[in-house]
């Protein structure tokens, strides 16, 4: 019997221990996430690694605790998962905030006795806020790529911006020397004009035309943004600011330009409270986030525009003057399309062109078409004529006439006189109806109509400097020919020729 039993002892004696018992603290330990493990009481049992990394807590201070003690010592920000579990039976989650501000998902699941009651919990402690700052870092870094791609879509859209900006009247030549010296410093700069006239481009031509052409371009249109938003919008807001913020915050437009420049559209709405916190902005160099008491600094350009008057409304006191006055540094006004008609045309014709690559069809004006918009008014400036262009280059053939223009505009034009036909003495130069003058009478022949001696004198003299200058253009083929011939400039034609329209 005796030898029998021995080579069995033998063999019981040389069976190992459990391997994985005996390594249980290595294998809870390469285990990435935190692992905490209790007992049905909630007492903490095991611990791993990386659960310490998490709280801040090591080994021995967390094994042998009671989880709700561990709350009242403020590793927890919320009740623990462990007696939810061991109640009910089922795995629970929650997300916990450490004591050094850490945020935790928390996945908690019971482990049961043969009789199906639970004996243990083991909970998994996943950090987020890692991954909640790379989220941040990743969406900043998208709001940036879409700025820059703004930028890059709106240059192909205008053409190659100030390289390529169309600029034939000899006012708009001099804005231009004005805004390439403007774009050389880091002033505050401040664009007026009128709805249309091109105020972003102008900024946006600064901006390229600046030290800070590499970094990013911000537009804010002040008018759009809610009142109860637009601080924060501006300034951004620090973490629970206000009901519905980001955990996080969220940094304002300001900090998304850094080092770039800042385009405040329609800064003429913003409301007066807000222009005292832009006034700060712009004397210190520093935002106050909403509900933050720390400034931050900040390294950017301030363009601002508007089309209103700024200076009248700072006499009412509907906008701050200090602000005004601090704006008003480097000011560049934009004249409206009607005082600048050198430019109606080649404008038209850029548009055209653009918009012809676009839509991949090749539009022409005919020369008709082409007198009725030079004699326009343009009260929408020259977003009216763009619109106005590509609606014909998408509607019209090859060849935009007169006809495809809208109503309206030939109504109000006084067409010239077309190249194949004679020119037309109209009622307000005689007193008498339209009367179309024969093509073989020479230019300065009297033209015999029924004079009507009760319209003013002013009126008749005008209809006649109408009517001799439609009759110079024909004779001299061109507007530019016909002012070098008189020696009047092309702006008094124009303008002398809208006057008797009753413009």
């Amino acid at each position: 019997m005796r030898g029998n039993t021995r080579p069995e002892l033998r063999k019981k004696e040389q069976i190992p221990a459990d391997p994985v018992a005996r390594n249980l603290d290595a294998i809870l330990d390469s285990i990435e996430d935190g692992v905490l493990i209790t007992d049905h009481e909630g007492y903490a049992l095991k611990v791993n690694a990386a659960y310490e990394q998490l709280t801040g807590m090591t080994k021995p201070e967390l094994v042998g605790k009671n989880v709700e003690e561990l709350k009242k010592a403020g590793l927890f920000n919320i009740a623990p998962i462990t007696p939810e579990i061991v109640a009910t039976g089922r795995p629970a989650s929650s997300i916990q905030v450490t004591r050094d501000n850490r945020s935790m998902t928390i996945d908690g699941k019971p482990v049961r006795d043969p009789d199906g009651s639970v004996s243990l919990v083991v909970l998994y402690a996943r950090d987020i806020t890692l991954m909640a700052r790379m989220r941040e870092r990743i969406s900043r870094q998208q709001e940036l790529i879409e700025t820059y791609q703004h930028q890059m879509d709106f240059f192909i859209r205008e053409g190659g911006g100030i390289t390529n900006f169309i600029a034939e009247n000899s006012s708009m030549k001099r804005l231009m020397d004005l805004l390439r010296r403007v774009a050389a410093t880091d002033a505050v700069a401040l664009v007026l004009g009128e709805t249309g006239v091109g105020k972003e481009l102008f900024a946006r031509m600064i901006h390229e035309a600046s030290p800070r052409r590499d970094k990013p371009f911000v537009k804010v249109d002040c008018a759009s943004i809610p009142e109860n938003l637009i601080e924060s919008e501006l300034f951004g807001y620090a973490p629970g600011a206000f009901t519905g913020a980001h955990p996080k915050g969220r940094v304002g437009f300001f900090e998304m330009a850094g080092g770039g420049t800042i385009f405040l559209d329609e800064i003429g709405e913003m409301p007066l409270l807000l222009q005292s916190k832009l006034l700060r902005v712009l004397q210190d160099r520093e935002v106050m986030p909403v509900g933050s008491s720390k400034a931050r600094k900040t390294d950017v350009r301030v363009i601002a525009a508007t089309n209103r008057n700024l200076e009248a409304e700072a006499r009412m006191g509907t906008f701050r003057s200090d602000l005004f006055f601090r704006l008003r540094v480097a000011v560049l006004e934009i004249p409206p399309l009607r005082d600048r008609p050198d430019d109606i045309l080649p404008l038209a014709r850029l548009f055209l062109q653009r918009f012809g690559s676009r839509y991949r069809k090749r539009a022409t004006l005919s020369l008709e078409a082409e007198r009725v918009l030079a004699h326009y008014n343009w009260p929408g400036n020259v977003r009216e004529l763009e619109n106005l262009i590509e609606g014909l280059v998408i509607t019209c053939d090859s060849e935009i006439t007169a006809d495809d223009l809208p109503t309206p505009m030939r109504i109000k034009e006084c067409l010239l006189p077309a190249a194949t036909g004679g020119p037309v003495v109209p009622a307000a130069a005689m007193g008498g109806p339209d009367v179309p003058a024969p093509a073989e009478v020479p230019m300065g022949s009297a033209v015999a109509v029924p004079m009507d001696w009760e319209r003013p004198y002013k009126e008749v003299l005008a209809a006649f400097e109408r009517t001799y200058l439609e009759r110079a253009i024909e004779h001299f083929g061109s507007v530019g020919e016909t002012a070098k011939q008189l020696g009047l400039d092309r702006t008094t034609i124009f303008r002398k020729m809208k006057k008797a329209c009753g413009e």
